[in-house]
């Protein structure tokens, strides 16, 4: 198995962009910023759908709003982590929510790969997405 980090080498596919969030406004909004600026979001209405996106990519961001995990439960991120080998988890919330910030800290535990607070930010968005590792054989 080859130890180097996955930066080092060239990306063959396309990385899957998912979006998986509960509030619609912010869901139309993220969906809209990136299709504007060259990107195909796949919106998915439940883990499920997630799930089969990202078995069949090796390279992946998943933009999960609080609702979505205060109803899924935190565990679906590792459940996407383990679909998608370079599965990025990004979580969408606000912090001065005090159920927000329950759910920043157990997703945070599991090793999400960042959480953006509002306002969210056009570039914060595209930069989560713009630059992904050089993979070989992906």
């Amino acid at each position: 198995m080859d130890q180097r980090e996955p930066r080092d080498l060239p990306l063959k596919d396309r990385p899957a962009i998912v979006i998986m969030v509960v509030h619609e406004p912010l869901r139309h909004s993220l969906s809209n910023l990136l299709q504007e600026n060259g990107y195909a979001p796949n919106v998915a209405a439940n883990p499920q759908e997630v799930m089969q996106i990202l078995r069949k990519k090796k390279c992946a961001t998943v933009f999960v709003d609080c609702e979505g995990i205060g109803f899924y439960g935190a565990g679906i991120c590792a459940k996407f982590k383990v679909a998608c080998q370079y599965c990025r988890v990004v979580l969408l919330c606000d912090k001065r929510l005090k159920t927000h910030r329950q759910i920043i800290k157990e997703v945070m535990e599991i090793g999400v790969y960042a959480c953006l607070l509002p306002p969210f930010e056009d570039w914060e968005v595209l930069t989560m997405v713009s630059y992904y590792p050089r993979i070989r054989d992906i």
